[in-house]
């Protein structure tokens, strides 16, 4: 401010932040971070936050489902490093998709569906057999940690993850560009990664855990579980998780944004043909 009191009028209004500078990332890690918070220091159910985390991972893969039913393009699966549920290498596409595509409009506002895409979708379902995974030590039980608060936070997720897959997939029109393969692989991605992460962790942890307890402090985790509640104790746990889901936003943020993006975001952006159809297009259109 000058020293008649006037403000200055040489300072422009205030930068936007970059989705996908710096201050973003680090916005994104501490959105991420605070659920982490709210269990060790007020006592928030674990297991309720683990619920809301793979309710969001498997309406992205419903959601995914749901769009792929919309994307025009016929499936490539040569030369493949990553292949969904339901296919492989040796796979080979059904006579379905050497005919004309077929497609079927539902309502006025959405882009006609096509009905040989339902194969596809139908096989990619299988995923949830991963998404089982974590269940299994928890049985029936995790039916009680669907509470109000985890039923609110739903919504909330369902309509995120619905916002999302409009903007990335039918505000761009993407789905004139994608095959059904590349839309519900870009779910599967995030399952997969998710479930190596868990992997590389719930075993070292146990373990490492295990190990102190019964070599250097007999009783630790009851002791730490007494002074600081459940959430100190599965700390190790939740960490990895939770950066994980912090990796996971980040990466599909520059997947969509950015035109070439490095680093982890390559695995979110998976294998695309469309460069291969543009180059056939842009020949098709000089010839």
């Amino acid at each position: 401010m000058p020293s008649d009191g006037s403000p200055r009028s040489d300072r422009g209004p205030s930068r936007p932040l970059a989705p996908t500078g710096r201050g973003a990332l680090a916005l994104v890690v501490a959105t991420n971070l605070l659920p982490l918070a709210g269990v060790v220091a007020f006592g928030w159910r674990v297991g309720e936050l683990l619920a809301v985390y793979w309710i969001e991972v498997a309406v992205l893969v419903l959601a995914h489902a749901a769009a792929a039913m919309f994307a025009e393009r016929p499936i490539v699966l040569a030369d493949r490093s990553f292949y969904i549920t339901g296919y492989d290498e040796d796979a080979e596409r059904d006579e379905v998709w050497e005919r004309e595509p077929e497609p079927t409009r539902l309502v006025p506002w959405l882009p006609p569906i096509y009905r040989r895409n339902f194969r596809v979708v139908r096989r990619s379902l299988g995923v949830f057999v991963f998404l089982l995974f974590p269940l299994v030590p928890v049985g029936w039980d995790a039916l009680s940690y669907f509470t109000p608060t985890v039923a609110l936070a739903t919504l909330g997720v369902c309509g995120a993850q619905v916002a999302e897959v409009r903007r990335e997939f039918f505000a761009q029109r993407a789905y004139e560009d994608q095959s059904p393969y590349m839309v519900v692989e870009a779910a599967q991605r995030v399952v997969f990664f998710y479930f190596v992460i868990g992997t590389l962790t719930v075993v070292p942890v146990t373990a490492v855990i295990f190990a102190i307890e019964a070599a250097l402090a007999p009783g630790l985790l009851d002791r730490v579980g007494d002074a600081f509640g459940v959430g100190a104790v599965l700390l190790p746990y939740l960490l990895p998780i939770t950066l994980a889901k912090a990796v996971v936003e980040w990466g599909r943020r520059r997947a969509f944004r950015e035109d070439d993006p490095d680093g982890v975001a390559t695995w979110f952006t998976g294998e695309d043909p469309r460069r291969e159809w543009k180059k056939e297009e842009e020949s098709a259109g000089e010839g």
